[in-house]
């Protein structure tokens, strides 16, 4: 199939690279150059990379709407149009320009999980499973047609990295069986169930912080959630503190703490309080250093009776 290609994010360009080898791509559309990483240089998006890694035209619009973007993209003549995270609504302009359609992948079981970072809410939602649907696209938000879907497991130690270490190469085998079966003309889509479907924002910036009046389950959750990016966060002797993994914790023999409160249990494990249980904290990474295990923190940091995250 000769394909046209929209994507910007890191998913995006694995999918990209995976599909150039199977399939013709006559074009790439990502997001503008912007700053990046630490020393804000200007440059391409990983799918921007990708694609002229291997020759690939790489088409990059300020929007979507410009009257004569079409007509720039017809003359490609790309039977179908694939979108992974591009991070733009797709016009019907375009999205019906291919013989084919538009398609696009979703890391969610639809109709549950429609809009951003989907990956990151199944988490921080406490989800047991969740999955990856290639669909068509529709004037409306993730709405369209099915056309394949595929579900996993989720176990409670899960991060978000982790789960998009099995997206990444799911989503791209899912893609090419979409476009095989709709070369053959085999694929049958299914309407979502309107009833059925679910919304997710984005992460916004007050998300991170952790409150330490919620439940154990619900923060680690959230932690898990946001990691590896944006991290959750507490405080600790007024310096910001970056939790990155924990657990629940129900042994007996531990001591009863207040929201926030934090206790050594058998010298070398890190305890908070919650609204709702203990929590243990697996890692962190204290403000100006290296991501470190509980053991360090501690044996660094030499906890006084009492002392509290949050504050």
């Amino acid at each position: 199939m000769r394909i046209g290609f929209f994507g910007t994010p890191e998913i995006a360009a694995f999918c990209l690279a995976r599909l150039m080898e199977r399939h013709e791509v006559a074009f790439v559309v990502t997001g503008c150059d912007k700053p990046r990483g630490r020393c804000l240089q200007v440059s391409g998006c990983p799918a921007k990379c990708a694609a002229l890694e291997r020759g690939v035209p790489v088409l990059e619009p300020e929007h979507l709407r410009d009257p004569a973007l079409p007509d720039e993209l017809a003359r490609f003549g790309a039977e179908l149009f694939v979108v992974v995270a591009y991070g733009a609504i797709i016009p019907r302009a375009i999205f019906d320009l291919p013989r084919h359609r538009t398609i696009n992948l979703h890391p969610s079981l639809l109709p549950r999980y429609r809009g951003a970072a989907p990956m990151q809410w199944a988490l921080i939602n406490g989800e047991t499973e969740t999955g990856i649907t290639v669909q068509l696209i529709n004037e409306r938000l993730d709405a369209g047609d099915i056309i394949l879907q595929e579900r996993f497991a989720i176990d409670e130690t899960m991060t978000a990295g982790e789960l998009a270490e099995i997206v990444f190469p799911r989503g791209a085998a899912l893609l090419d069986e979409a476009i095989v079966r709709i070369a053959a003309g085999t694929a049958a889509p299914v309407v979502q169930d309107e009833s059925a479907a679910t919304y997710c924002k984005k992460i916004d910036k007050d998300l991170p912080r952790i409150v330490w009046t919620g439940g154990a389950r619900d923060i680690h959750n959230m932690v898990r959630g946001l990691n590896p990016a944006p991290v959750a966060w507490t405080t600790f002797r007024g310096r910001v503190l970056k939790i990155w993994r924990t657990m629940p914790f129900e042994a007996a023999d531990a001591p009863a703490l207040d929201p926030g409160e934090v206790a050594v249990y058998k010298k070398k494990r890190l305890l908070a309080g919650t609204g709702v249980g203990r929590l243990e904290i697996v890692s962190v990474q204290p403000e100006t250093k290296k991501v470190m295990d509980a053991a360090s923190f501690i044996n660094g940091h030499r906890l006084q009776a009492g002392e509290r995250l949050g504050v």
